[in-house]
């Protein structure tokens, strides 16, 4: 009985094989399209990205690259008033500083410091007292660049302190923009950053409109390019409302994993799907691109996990909104994985910035689970309760997460889990195992010529194989 029962099963199973090839053919194809190739949509803009006049007016508000700068970092603190920030410190605040600029290639921290003031809108920033203070710090130590780790700075204050330092001044926004320069690689991703550029340069022009009679002709040749990139971006948004849309229709669960840039989310994706050709970087902003990685929950369902941008603290709005139509695609998962660095000393201040920015972006509807990764560089007693608490490079507890994400995606796709009695080797037998996943078999001990199956259902599904039985009975 066993052996007729084994050949039964496994004629049943070379059939399921053959039958859905097709349907793993669609779905492999529309995954790795949603890892995008996409260069075949953008052949006019990427002229547009390398065009002289442009680099000129960049490099002009911008500053230039080089090959590399010794760096003096200065971290400007609120001492106190409305305007301080309670979550951090001024230390964590410097330390990300240095941070950013050890991200770019070539940059190296000559030295560093903080400095109080009472607030950012003073014309040149910096009282005589610290300026002099600043100026003996840069003697000596072969600087060639300064960092002030604000926001932005108007461009009169950037040019004021570049001649009182000697050297080129950049502010959080334009050495952001240098560093997602440096990591952009698709296409996608250097339109976006394109786009980020602008309103910095704009708002620079504006500030120095009033004393210098700029070319209408450079206003204009700026708004043509603006234009023409941000219908690239249009065309982008389309093309992923299209590939939702399938993905949807085909029934893949999708799990988005967001959190502050160099969280780890890479790190988790890669322990949760297996694959070695994902190559996390211990840097900030190593993820440019919003990207899909398939994987299996423990019920053998497939899913697509979505690795997504990094959010970061105190830069403007404009930077980071050419990545929201990439953003989009975290926001209209089935389940938000916000992935956030544990043994990072500010975590807190990171932690609160994501939740926030996510409040921003999402309808407040689509469920969470919260992931405090890189447990393993903490104490037992210092891990949070209200998070997972896993270790992607060493996959402390990742089990456990797998099937809590499960758990989560069949609640939320109205999916569960059903005992159901099928004559072995039947065609409902064979549709089930084509239609949907089969987590376990067992041969019912009363009749042997049947069998009992664990299957994902949903109410999709109970309606589809109603309408089989109802046309096989005939």
């Amino acid at each position: 009985m066993i052996k007729i029962f084994a050949r039964i099963t496994s004629l049943a199973q070379r059939e399921l094989i053959y039958k859905k090839t097709a349907f793993f053919r669609k779905t492999s194809i529309l995954i790795s399209r949603f890892k995008h190739d996409d260069s075949f949509f953008f052949v006019d803009e990427q002229r547009e990205l390398c065009d002289p006049e442009y680099i000129q007016i960049s490099n002009e508000y911008l500053g230039i690259i080089a090959k590399g700068h010794r760096v003096f970092v200065i971290q400007p603190y609120i001492k106190w008033g409305r305007n301080k920030k309670y979550n951090t410190t001024k230390n964590l605040q410097i330390d990300e500083a240095v941070a950013l600029v050890k991200t770019l290639p070539y940059w190296t921290v000559a030295d560093k410091i903080c400095v109080p003031l009472l607030s950012f809108e003073r014309q040149q920033l910096f009282g005589k007292g610290t300026l002099e203070i600043i100026k003996k710090k840069l003697n000596g130590n072969s600087i060639t660049a300064v960092f002030i780790s604000v926001n932005t700075l108007r461009h009169e204050q950037i040019l004021m302190l570049a001649k009182i330092f000697g050297v080129p001044v950049y502010d959080r926004y334009s050495l952001v923009i240098h560093i997602f320069r440096s990591h952009a690689k698709s296409p996608e991703a250097k339109i976006q950053v394109a786009i980020a550029e602008l309103p910095y340069i704009y708002q620079k022009m504006s500030e120095i409109n009033g004393r210098i009679n700029l070319l209408e002709k450079r206003k204009l040749y700026l708004h043509a390019r603006e234009a023409k990139l941000k219908g690239a971006l249009e065309k982008i948004k389309q093309y992923r409302n299209m590939t939702r849309t399938r993905r949807k229709k085909i029934g893949i669960p999708t799990i988005a994993f967001v959190g502050y840039t160099n969280a780890g989310k890479t790190s988790v994706i890669k322990a949760l799907t297996g694959d070695e050709g994902l190559e996390p970087k211990n840097y900030l902003f190593a993820t440019l691109d919003t990207t899909g990685h398939e994987g299996f929950l423990p019920c053998k369902m497939k899913v697509l996990y979505i690795d997504t941008i990094g959010f970061i603290q105190d830069v403007p709005e404009t930077l980071l909104a050419p990545f929201n139509t990439t953003i989009e695609d975290a926001m209209f998962a089935d389940i938000i994985v916000h992935v956030y660095d544990v043994s990072h000393p500010d975590s807190q201040a990171q932690i609160d910035h994501v939740r926030n920015t996510l409040k921003v972006l999402s309808d407040g509807n689509r469920p969470m689970i919260e992931i405090a990764n890189k447990c393993d560089l903490i104490r037992v007693e210092e891990l949070p309760d209200e998070a997972f608490a896993i270790s992607a490079t060493k996959l402390t507890g990742i089990d456990a997460l797998r099937y809590s994400i499960q758990d989560l995606v069949l609640k939320e796709t109205g999916r569960s889990i059903t005992k159901m009695r099928v004559e072995s080797g039947s065609e409902p037998y064979l549709w089930i195992y084509k239609e949907t996943t089969v987590l376990n078999v067992e041969v019912d001990p009363e009749n042997s010529q049947f069998l009992f199956l664990d299957v994902v259902t949903s109410q999709d599904f109970f309606h589809r194989f109603r309408y089989f039985l109802k046309h096989y009975d005939k």
